[in-house]
C-alpha cells in the first residue's frame, strides 16, 4: 500500500511516500513529472531489486530510481530529456539520501546508455494519445504509442540474459498491440497487476479522438463514467 501526504521543509513543500514501508520524499515542482497511478503500480510491483543494475528511463522526479537505490539496486542510471526534470530528481536523491547511488543523464531514452545493458529496467512512458500536444511529460503522440513503442523496441539491446523490462500500459494505446510488439522482440511478457481508473478532464476532452483510434479501449464503470485500464507488465529477455 501506498500513502502520500504534504510535509514542509525550510525549502519548499515536499510530498512523501511509503511504498512497502519505505519513505520517499520529493520535491514538488509543477513542470516536472511527478507519481502517477501508474508509477504507483510499478512501485507496488518492483520486485528483486537487491544487487541489480538498474536502468530508469524517464526518470521525471526520480521517484522510482530512488525507490530502487533503497531496495539495494548495485547501480542506477536514470535518464530524462528535460533538464529541468533532472536537476529536481538530484535533489529529491540528495533528499533520500541515495544521491551517490544514483547516476542521473540527460537524454532521449536509451540514447545515453548506448552501449550498456541491464539487469532490470524500469519506465512509466507518456501515452495520452492526442492530435495536439498535451504537456510533455504525458504526450504520446496522436495513438500514444510513440515513446512506449521505442521502449519495448530498444529493451532487447539493453537487457542482459533473462533481464526484465518492466512498464505500464493503458489501454487507449492497446494493450494486445503492447503484448505482441514484446513478443516481436523475443520478450517474454506476463501481467504483474491492474487497475481501472475513471478518465480526467484532458480524457474527457479527447474522447472524440479516441474513438477514432482502431486500439483504443476503455469501459464504463456502474455510474457511466469512462474509464481506462492500466497494465504492469514484466517482460523477460530470453
Amino acid at each position: 500500500m501506498i500513502h502520500e501526504k504534504s510535509l514542509k521543509t525550510n525549502l519548499k513543500s515536499t510530498l512523501e511516500y511509503r511504498v512497502r514501508g519505505i519513505a520517499i520524499k520529493l520535491h514538488k515542482d509543477s513542470k516536472v513529472y511527478s507519481p502517477s497511478v501508474a508509477t504507483l503500480l510499478i512501485a507496488e510491483n518492483l520486485r528483486n531489486v537487491e544487487g541489480a543494475e538498474v536502468l530508469d528511463l524517464g526518470t521525471g522526479s526520480g521517484f522510482l530510481a530512488i525507490l530502487a537505490a533503497k531496495l539495494g539496486a548495485k547501480k542506477v542510471v536514470a535518464t530524462d530529456i528535460s533538464s529541468r526534470a533532472l536537476r529536481v530528481a538530484r535533489k529529491n536523491a540528495s533528499l533520500n539520501n541515495v544521491e551517490e547511488k544514483i547516476e542521473f543523464r540527460f537524454g532521449n531514452l536509451y540514447q545515453p546508455v548506448e552501449d550498456e545493458c541491464f539487469d532490470l529496467i524500469i519506465c512509466n512512458p507518456p501515452m495520452t494519445p492526442s492530435r495536439m500536444p498535451v504537456p510533455r511529460f504525458t504526450w504520446g503522440g496522436r495513438d500514444g504509442r510513440v515513446v512506449l513503442d521505442k521502449v519495448i523496441e530498444g529493451a532487447p539491446r539493453h537487457l542482459k540474459k533473462n533481464g526484465r523490462l518492466i512498464v505500464s500500459v493503458v489501454s487507449l494505446v492497446g494493450i494486445g498491440e503492447s503484448v505482441k510488439l514484446m513478443e516481436k522482440m523475443g520478450l517474454r511478457p506476463e501481467v504483474l497487476d491492474y487497475c481501472i481508473y475513471p478518465f480526467g478532464k484532458t480524457l474527457i476532452r479527447l474522447i472524440d479522438h479516441l474513438k477514432t483510434l482502431p486500439n483504443a479501449d476503455y469501459v464504463f464503470d456502474g455510474s457511466g463514467r469512462p474509464c481506462w485500464r492500466l497494465v504492469v507488465f514484466e517482460a523477460i529477455k530470453s
